[in-house]
C-alpha cells in the first residue's frame, strides 16, 4: 500500500521516517543532562551519545536574528534579566550561557540559528527538531530557512512548533520542509487530526503523558499516517509506556541513557531480561 498511497510521514527524509521496531532518541536542547541546554557542547554531547536527531528552540532577537534559546527571558541560562526579544543577537552572545550549569562550561555561549546550521553542516550524521518559539510570519523564518538550505540540513530537518500560525507559515515559505505540531492538551483526536490535515504536517509531538493519558491516541495518529514523537520523557519507565503506547521517537534530556536502554529492550537478550 505504500508504494501506491502516500501518508504525511512521507513527507520526511527517508532517514527520519518511521520505522518499526525502533524509536528514535531526539536529544532534548542537545544532550541537557551533559552541557549546558542549547549550546555547542550540549551538541557536541548529543553527537558523542549516538543520538539520532537534536532537538533545538529558535527564539528572535530585538534586531531580526534567529537565537538558539529556550526561554522567553534570557535570564535562566544567561543572568540578563530581560526578554530575548528585547535584545539584539550581539548583548545576548556575549553572555555566559554555561557557568549556570557548571564551572566547566563557563563562557559557553547562546548560538545564533546560523552558527548551529554551520555545526550542523560538520556533522551530517544527526538530524535536526527545530521548534519555533512564539509566532513567526513566512518574513521571519526565510532567514532561518535559508540557513537550513545553505548548510544541506533540509534532507535531515524537521520544523515544529505549538503555533498553528507558525506551522502555516513554515508550510507557506518552506513547502519542501517537514512540519510537525507540538500539542500539550487533550483534545478529540477528530480535532487534532483535522489540524494536522489542514496544516499539512508529517507530525504530531505531543506533551509525555498524553499518550498514555488517552490510550490509543498515538496508534491512532500512526494509523493516520503520522509520525509521533512524545516529550520530554527522561525515565525507563515513561520511555516504555510510550514504546507500549506506539511512537517512533522520544524526546529526552538523557539521549545515551535512552539508547543503552532500546537497545537492551529490544535485542533477543534484553527482551529475555526484561521478561525475567
Amino acid at each position: 500500500m505504500r508504494a501506491t498511497s502516500r501518508v504525511p510521514s512521507d513527507q520526511l527524509p527517508e532517514a527520519l521516517r518511521p520505522q518499526p521496531g525502533r524509536i528514535r532518541a531526539i536529544a532534548h536542547r542537545g544532550d541537557s543532562s551533559s552541557a549546558p541546554e542549547n549550546t555547542i557542547a550540549a551538541f557536541d554531547a548529543a553527537v558523542a551519545a549516538g543520538s539520532d536527531l537534536i532537538e533545538i528552540d529558535v527564539r528572535m532577537t530585538a534586531d531580526g536574528e534567529a537565537a538558539v534559546v529556550h526561554d522567553e527571558s534570557a535570564l535562566r541560562t544567561t543572568g540578563i534579566d530581560a526578554p530575548v526579544a528585547a535584545l539584539d543577537a550581539r548583548t545576548l552572545q556575549a553572555a555566559d550561557a554555561g557557568s549556570w550549569f557548571g564551572a566547566a562550561f563557563t563562557g559557553a555561549r547562546v548560538p545564533l540559528f546560523g552558527d548551529v546550521a554551520e555545526w550542523g553542516a560538520a556533522n551530517p550524521d544527526v538530524g535536526w527538531l527545530v521548534e519555533l518559539k512564539g509566532r513567526w510570519t513566512a518574513a521571519e523564518l526565510r532567514g532561518p530557512v535559508d540557513g537550513i538550505r545553505r548548510h544541506g540540513l533540509a534532507g535531515r530537518t524537521i520544523l515544529q512548533s505549538f503555533e498553528p500560525e507558525t506551522v502555516a507559515a513554515a508550510r507557506d515559505v518552506a513547502p519542501d520542509l517537514p512540519r510537525a505540531l507540538l500539542v500539550h492538551r487533550r483534545e478529540a483526536p477528530e480535532a487534532l487530526l483535522e489540524r494536522l490535515r489542514r496544516l499539512g504536517a508529517a507530525g504530531c509531538n505531543p506533551i509525555g503523558q498524553l499518550p498514555i493519558e488517552m490510550p490509543g491516541l498515538a496508534a491512532r495518529l500512526r494509523e493516520a499516517g503520522y509520525s509521533v514523537s512524545p516529550w520530554t520523557l527522561d525515565e525507563p519507565d515513561e520511555w516504555g509506556a510510550a514504546a507500549v503506547a506506539g511512537v517512533d521517537g522520544v524526546i529526552t534530556n538523557r539521549p545515551g541513557t535512552f539508547r543503552n536502554w532500546h537497545a537492551l529492550r529490544w535485542s533477543t537478550a534484553g527482551v529475555s531480561a526484561l521478561a525475567s
